[in-house]
């Protein structure tokens, strides 16, 4: 069976879709695990944070200003 696409031919599109795709991976694990602690963080508190992670205060506060 043959697939249809309406956007075949357009100019510009095979561009755009690489792009997005590209830009859909760049969020790196680091990036992820950050905003996972910062997600405890605000949910759980400094304490439970710090016991779970490990992570150090200042440490948190630098992650939330960026």
């Amino acid at each position: 069976m043959r697939q249809f696409n309406i956007l075949r031919g357009t100019k510009g599109f095979l561009t755009a879709r690489n792009r997005a795709l590209r830009f859909a991976y760049m969020i790196t694990k680091t990036a992820k695990r950050r905003a996972l602690i910062l997600t405890f963080w605000e949910k759980h508190g400094l304490k439970a944070t710090r016991d779970a992670f490990g992570v150090s205060r200042p440490t948190l506060y630098r992650w939330k200003k960026h």
